[in-house]
């Protein structure tokens, strides 16, 4: 059923794969090696692919700023109102709760957007700390050469290490003869 689909792409099987550098049964030479990158992945795309992708991630990054720009106009709309609500009263306090809530809620989505760029690894961990050292400037936006300065480990790495039980050691898992030898052996027969 899912003969022609590997690693998130479908490949023809007849002839070798995505185009050049396809390995055996089109596999793309290195798959097993590297793990599949989107911006690489672009690049080799043809146009008219590259412009589909970008008429669909236009209208959702449309659809997101206008969502941004109503939340920070409901925020003006309740500061506007504790404003005029009578001083000291509790309708004041709670409208201006609300306000810094939407616009904290705020400042930590732009916040998770630009640390996920910037390659960091977890996110919520990043936010704690920039907002612990008051890493961020008037208008909500953090200074992120001083978050990796202060940091570096929340930018972690770029590929994870191999994960078979002789890392770290320099040398691969001894070999002890596998299950079959222990299952012979068990019986009394090796």
């Amino acid at each position: 059923m899912f003969e022609g689909f590997r690693r998130g792409m479908v490949y023809e099987a007849e002839t070798g794969g995505a185009g050049s550098g396809a390995g055996e049964a089109g596999e793309p030479a290195g798959a097993a090696d590297a793990p599949l990158e989107f911006e690489g992945w672009y690049k080799g795309q043809p146009e008219a692919v590259k412009s589909l992708l970008e008429s669909h991630t236009s209208g959702l990054k449309s659809a997101l700023d206008s969502e941004r720009e109503g939340r920070k106009k409901a925020e003006r709309e309740l500061r506007d109102l504790a404003g005029k609500a009578e001083k000291g009263s509790e309708a004041e306090k709670k409208l201006i709760e609300m306000a810094d809530q939407m616009a904290e809620n705020d400042r930590r989505a732009e916040f998770y957007d630009e640390a996920h760029r910037a390659g960091v690894t977890n996110l919520k961990l990043a936010y704690l700390a920039a907002a612990t050292d008051d890493l961020f400037d008037k208008r909500g936006r953090v200074d992120m050469v001083e978050m990796k300065r202060n940091y570096p480990e929340l930018f972690g790495l770029g590929k994870p290490p191999r994960g078979d039980a002789g890392n770290g050691t320099g040398k691969g898992p001894e070999a002890a003869g596998g299950m079959n030898a222990w299952i012979r052996k068990a019986a009394g027969r090796g």
